[in-house]
């Protein structure tokens, strides 16, 4: 039988004892049993034993450290993110955001700006009021203007659900620029927010004008040492962004957009929330969803981002309480687990749908109603802004302009140039009213007389004022219900009213918004009516309307909505029309082909032969109406 000695050993350390051991004795490479084989006998130094402890607690103390930070990265999530509701800025009541205490939030996301009805390119507050409208109707300009004085910021929403995103009404990405420049000029925007849902999400073109234009003006904003940081809030589901959603994004990068971020709407699953996933867990799976695809998104784009970087590019805004689909619910349970995820992963942004609704519902309301103005859930008022209302970051705010500090002068009213009537003691005020005291502007709570509106009061909810905010260098005198008749022609029902067309009802002046006919004008609600009050300076209203406009010339072909100044009357014209002079007989379905704006004339009369002739041909075919420009 051959021999099978066992291979000699090295020792792995290569320590010296042990080797001596070895060499010393050639019976030790002989074992004596097949145990010994198995299991050869070391010796360590004591030196190794030290060496290996010094190690192992270096590894276990760096080991800490490392969970330590990771558990306070992920409490206080990232640093520059940021909450900011969504406010619905042209619902009524108005929700009080120019007043960080009562708001909930120093930050707003005021929705939205949407094209006019008319089909045109112009930026409208929900297609209600134009941007001076809001002025005046909502008091816009002076509460955003309280509210940066009182440390928050406002940023403006563009689309929404409903009505048209200018992207799909502005032909041209240099037009859609301008629409957007006027609402970012006006507001002194640096973060914008475009809701693209519906309609607008599918419309490839629009989405590639959307993008140009924006990428345009981000351009202007950096020549200007200005930022403009613009997010996309798009639809999702649990499974993620749809196909139209990410197309979106890809078409805005590929237009050279830097992206501040994409604000899902954690909202509204229906049929994509299986019965067995709970509202948090689908905010969840979509927020995870999300960040896989636009991670493809910005690799496509040649922009591979690292996960920390894209996850501060995803906001999340749910809708609290009750949704459009019942099934769906954001209770006060699923905005902890949201604030929670929002830190771990480290969100860039929160907000929610909308500080309209973040309050309770009275016990007289149905269930299955969702309401403008409360959750449908049991929290307390401002609950859901509270929970999520703490990120440690703020949005990029004003572009401010370099002003100098100069001692604010005692402030005396003037009634010859304020908004609003100035407060007296002696007054009965209801609610509603709005007055002017001090340089300021303040609305009636309930029922006052004889409370001063910036009287000292303990708590806020006690005086019967609220302030809007200070009185603008641009503002124009109230309208008054003293203008004697002829002014303008008296608001009639059966005529029809184009565009931008005055009347005289009640002694008030009165300017059409839009197309309209039958419509009563109304001071106290033009937000709700095609009629917007408007101040008169009766010098004005006989010789310099429409002065500025255009002279007509039988040379020129006018498309419908034209404007003109023709024998010192201003018109607009109702149809494509050439060589069709202004107070012709020329009609078409009884409707003239000009419709006068005004109807003072530059000899000073109160009427003209013209305005009287197309008036009466107007009212004498009620039943009419006038093509959309």
């Amino acid at each position: 039988m051959e021999s099978t000695e066992p291979e000699a050993t090295e020792p792995e350390s290569g320590d010296p004892e042990a080797t001596e051991a070895v060499s010393a004795d050639p019976k030790s490479a002989e074992p004596e049993s097949a145990e010994a084989v198995k299991t050869p006998r070391r010796r360590v130094s004591f030196f190794r034993v030290v060496v290996a402890l010094v190690l192992l607690a270096g590894v276990s103390f760096a080991t800490v450290s490392f969970v330590n930070r990771a558990v306070d990265q992920s409490a206080k999530g990232n640093p520059t993110a940021w909450f900011a509701p969504y406010v619905d800025a042209t619902l009524v009541p108005t929700f009080p955001f120019e007043n960080p205490v009562e708001g909930g939030s120093k930050d707003v996301v005021l929705g939205f700006i949407v094209a006019d009805r008319d089909g045109g390119c112009a930026p409208t507050w929900g297609t209600y009021v134009d941007l001076d409208g809001a002025a005046t109707s909502f008091d816009l300009d002076r509460r955003i203007t309280r509210l940066r004085a009182a440390g928050g910021n406002a940023i403006v929403s563009f689309g929404g659900l409903s009505n048209s995103e200018l992207a799909l009404r502005c032909k041209s990405p240099a037009d859609l620029a301008e629409a957007y420049r006027e609402v970012i000029n006006r507001y002194e925007l640096a973060t914008v927010d475009f809701d693209i849902e519906g309609e607008a999400l599918a419309d490839t073109a629009a989405n590639q004008r959307r993008g140009e234009a924006l990428k345009l003006l981000q351009d202007e904003a950096t020549k200007a040492n200005r930022e403009l940081a613009v997010w996309l809030t798009l639809p999702v589901a649990p499974q993620g962004l749809t196909a139209d959603g990410l197309a979106a994004v890809e078409a805005t990068l590929a237009a050279g957009v830097d992206l501040a971020g994409v604000n899902v709407m954690t909202m509204d699953y229906g049929a994509g929330r299986p019965e067995s996933m709970s509202m948090a867990a689908a905010n969840e799976e979509a927020l995870q969803s999300t960040f896989t695809q636009l991670d493809g998104a910005y690799e496509r784009a040649g922009n591979k981002l690292q996960p920390a970087d894209l996850w501060g590019k995803i906001g999340a805004t749910p809708m609290v309480g009750t949704q459009d689909t019942i099934p769906d619910q954001f209770t006060i349970s699923d905005a902890q687990a949201l604030i929670s995820f929002a830190k771990v992963n480290g969100l860039g942004r929160l907000s929610l749908w909308s500080a309209n609704r973040d309050g309770p519902c009275g016990s007289q309301m149905d269930e299955l109603i969702v309401s403008n103005t409360c959750s449908g859930v049991e929290q307390e008022p401002l609950e859901f802004s509270r929970i999520l209302n703490n990120l440690t970051g703020r949005a990029i705010g004003k572009n401010e302009q370099v002003t100098t500090t100069t001692e604010r002068p005692v402030l005396v009213d003037d009634a010859l140039t304020s908004p609003y009537p100035i407060w007296q003691d002696s007054r009965i005020y209801v609610e509603g009213q709005k007055i002017v005291w001090h340089g300021n502007v303040y609305v009636a709570k309930w029922w006052t007389k004889e409370n001063r509106p910036d009287e000292r009061v303990e708590n806020l909810w006690d005086s019967p004022w609220r302030y809007l905010g200070p009185v603008m260098p641009n503002d124009r005198p109230a309208p008054k219900p003293d203008l004697p008749n002829g002014t303008y022609p008296a608001w009639n029902k059966a005529s029809v009213y184009a565009k931008g067309k005055r009347v005289l009802f009640q002694g008030m002046a009165y300017q059409a918004k839009w197309y309209t006919q039958g419509d009563t004008p109304s001071p106290d609600r033009p937000w709700e009516t095609p009629w917007q009050p408007v101040s008169v300076d009766l010098a004005a209203s006989k010789s310099d309307l429409g002065a500025s406009l255009p002279d007509w010339s039988g040379a020129i072909a006018y498309e419908a909505g034209s404007q003109i100044r023709y024998q010192g009357v201003a018109y607009e014209a109702t149809r494509w029309n050439q060589a069709d002079a202004p107070g012709s007989k020329n009609l078409t379905a009884g409707l003239p082909t000009w419709l006068p704006l005004a109807t003072g004339d530059a000899s000073g009369d109160a009427t003209s032969d013209a305005t009287s002739d197309a008036a009466g041909g107007v009212a004498g075919n009620a039943s009419t109406t006038v093509p959309m420009s």
